[in-house]
Formats: structure tokens, sequence, C-alpha cells
């Protein structure tokens, strides 16, 4: 891990500067909403892989005219970023497997939206690098929800 003190709202502004035009082209809207200056000691490359990752899938697994909105958040000790979108959602019972390296929810559309299916691995691996966690919510033909919490200090783990 290569920790430095990071500034998180700019790290999620230049995520999504960076996916816009993904977006634009699906003619779907990214909104960002930034509850307060958080400052945190992050990996940064780890860290902008994991955020990128899920503002990624919530962009290909969107509908035509959807929405993704991202709000980042704190408080005395951690920093949390929501990623909702308004798109197909994960069944209920696939949730458990997301996680899992080349697990694909939809085999059927895996060929045309692309992909490995490290995505959520990767993520997941680095947010727990972090000391951190990852939660979803999501409703079939609703949308998902990712909330990733973060410790605001980094500790390393004695070994």
């Amino acid at each position: 891990m290569n920790i430095s003190l990071v500034d998180i709202n700019s790290l999620v502004e230049l995520i999504l500067k960076r996916l816009r035009p993904i977006a634009r082209k699906q003619d779907i809207e990214v909104t960002y909403e930034s509850i307060r200056p958080v400052s945190a000691e992050i990996d940064e490359v780890k860290l902008t892989l994991a955020i990128s990752n899920l503002v990624e899938n919530a962009i290909k697994y969107n509908r035509e005219h959807g929405r993704v909105t991202v709000t980042l958040d704190a408080d005395h000790q951690y920093f949390s970023v929501t990623i909702q979108d308004t798109g197909i959602g994960i069944p209920e019972d696939a949730i458990q497997n997301i996680y899992e390296r080349f697990y694909r929810v939809d085999k059927s559309h895996s060929r045309e939206i692309g992909g490995t299916g490290l995505g959520l691995a990767i993520t997941q691996s680095a947010i727990l690098m972090h000391r951190g966690t990852i939660q979803v919510e999501s409703v079939v033909d609703e949308g998902t929800t990712f909330t990733v919490k973060i410790p605001l200090n980094y500790i390393a783990s004695m070994q």
C-alpha cells in the first residue's frame, strides 16, 4: 500500500470527469453530491480503481436515460462513497456471489457489455486493504446502491 493524505472530493470529481463521456453516450446522467470536504489517508491508485469500477458498473448496467448519483460524506472516523443507479439491478440470489472472481450476474449480456468479471473482486480487495467495508442493496429493474466506507486514518497491520 502506498498511503498518502488525499483530497477525496477532488479524487471523486476526477473519476466522474473521466467516466461522464461514457455515460453521455448512453444518455445517462451522472450527478455528484459532496456533503462536506473530506481528506483521508489512502492508497490513491487502489481506491481510484475501486470507485471507478463501481461508477463504471453503474453506467454499464443502467438503462437508457438512466441516472447515477455519487454521494460523498464523512463522520469523525470514516468517509463513505455511495453509488446509486437506476439500472437493471442484481437478483437477490446473485448478490452473495458478485465479489467472486469471474462471476457474471447476467451471462446473456456479458458479451455485449464486455469485461472480465474481475471488477468487483478487485474493488472489494482494494476496500478491504483499507480496512473498509462495501455494502450493496439492489432491486431488479429498479437499480443498485453500493456504499463504501473507509477509515479516514490508515492503520497498517502489524505483521
